[in-house]
């Protein structure tokens, strides 16, 4: 009887030792079929010669194979052992066709790795919404008092205005496209103010915004292009910034953009606002008249102080603005008048410090400004005052300290201005706090009279600001 080419399902399956079957011509291979000690039938592709014998393991025969195990058909085995013998055939040997598929194997590796690496590096590349959020938790971690207003920069003009912007890649980022984005910012009108923006709308433009705007984006730029190279930096973050060059370096001031809250009240609005703090809830009352009486301090030093920062006679602040290392310790005294003032706070413990209004918190320096953004609204629409906000009140107390000859050097100590020169930086420890205590005595009567009407508020002589014009100047004679 002539022998079968090919074995059948049952005699497969039968297998006690081994049997083969070829897969084609001589020389092209066998299919190999081994039953194992374990009772399990092994498959292999087997090349034959003088000189060798190699197996290559395709599998377990199994009638009923599980899936996502070794186990195939006889069909299915049968199937690969014909393309492998091909593809042994092509290579030359077996030999040869395991050497091409172990450098296959390295290479689709290796191709792997590199799509995995890729992939990891494009997941780190921040985008620009990415690195103004980073330059925000600098600020916060720094203390610095800017951070609330460059947060709101950041979110009303980038983050809500141009979300396609802030999701492009930081290095990608144009000074076209921040020119765009400033160019927006410039023509855009002016929010209504109050609750449900129904009140009027500001008489003014966004010449001053769009350039502090312009100026923050420089700075955030400027941090995340060398973030990476400081040797103490406090903030990690899993974002690369590879900035090479700054997009908004080259982009010009904006001209006749404000060159900072110096506008003053005069001292008859001053007294208008002092009565009408006096209207408020005790506790916002006393927030308010508090960083007026106490000099115009920086809200965020002010209201974010604790228990521990006061005493009887002193309240200790914390100045952190500007390019310092650390934050300085800010002393200020206590005058009968300015305790007066605290007492409500002071009397009705509440919170984690005397500026606070719920017993979780020391008031939102956000909150703390809009006591004042409230009062100007009432007061302007009422025509009592022009316009202001907290920061020009600050203008105001200087203006007026000066006008009531507190000199320079004390303004400055009394409203943290800094210090500066290697003496103040270096060696200047001291607090003075009796020539302080003086003038915060004399500017708390002042301030009672003005809220009184006890002062001759049209003596003080207030500079204000003029917009230049272009009217020719008119020859001589």
């Amino acid at each position: 009887m002539a022998k079968r080419s090919r074995m059948t399902e049952l005699e497969a399956h039968a297998t006690q030792g081994r049997q083969s079957e070829p897969l084609g011509s001589r020389g092209k291979g066998t299919l190999l079929l081994e039953r194992k000690a374990s009772g399990s039938i092994m498959a292999y592709y087997r090349e034959r010669s003088e000189q060798s014998d190699k197996r290559l393991q395709l599998g377990i025969l199994c009638k009923k194979p599980t899936p996502g195990t070794s186990e195939r058909t006889l069909s299915e085995l049968r199937t690969e052992a014909l393309k492998i013998s091909a593809e042994v055939e092509a290579a030359g040997s077996l030999e040869k066709y395991l050497a091409l598929k172990a450098a296959d194997e390295i290479a689709r590796h290796e191709k792997q790795a590199k799509r995995e690496r890729e992939s990891a590096e494009l997941s780190k590349r921040g985008t620009f919404g990415e690195l103004l959020d980073n330059y925000i938790a600098h600020l916060q971690q720094a203390n610095k008092a800017s951070e609330y207003k460059v947060r709101s920069l950041f979110r009303v003009n980038v983050h809500d205005s141009r979300p396609d912007l802030a999701a492009k890649f930081a290095d990608e980022v144009t000074p076209e496209d921040l020119v765009e984005l400033l160019k927006g910012v410039l023509l855009r009108k002016p929010k209504a103010r109050g609750i449900g923006h129904k009140a009027k709308a500001p008489d003014s433009n966004m010449r001053s915004t769009t350039d502090e705007l312009r100026r923050y984006l420089k700075t955030a730029f400027n941090h995340a292009a060398g973030a990476h190279l400081s040797i103490d930096a406090r903030i990690s973050s899993n974002k690369k910034f590879t900035i090479s060059s700054n997009p908004a370096a080259l982009i010009p001031a904006i001209n006749d953009a404000s060159g900072g809250n110096t506008e003053s009240l005069t001292p008859r609005e001053l007294g208008e606002l002092l009565r009408h703090l006096d209207t408020l809830p005790k506790r916002k009352s006393a927030i308010a008249k508090a960083l007026i009486y106490l000099g115009g301090q920086r809200i965020k030093q002010l209201v974010t102080v604790t228990w521990d920062d006061i005493n009887d006679t002193s309240i200790s602040l914390l100045d952190a603005k500007g390019q310092k290392a650390e934050a300085w310790e800010h002393l200020l005294p206590l005058t009968p008048r300015i305790q007066e003032i605290l007492q409500p706070l002071i009397t009705d413990k509440m919170g984690p410090g005397p500026f606070s209004l719920t017993d979780k918190n020391t008031i939102n320096p956000d909150t703390a400004a809009k006591i004042f953004a409230d009062a100007s609204q009432h007061l302007v629409e009422t025509g009592k005052t022009e316009a202001f906000t907290w920061q020009r009140i600050r203008a105001t107390v200087e203006s007026l300290m000066a006008a009531n000859g507190v000199s320079p050097q004390l303004r400055a100590w009394i409203l943290s201005h800094g210090r500066s020169g290697i003496q103040g930086k270096h060696y200047d420890r001291f607090a003075y706090m009796p020539e302080k205590t003086a003038a915060l005595s004399m500017w708390g009567k002042y301030l009672d009279d003005l809220a009184n009407n006890r002062c001759a508020v049209g003596q003080d002589t207030i500079l204000s600001k003029r917009r230049r014009t272009n009217t020719p100047t008119p020859s001589r004679a």
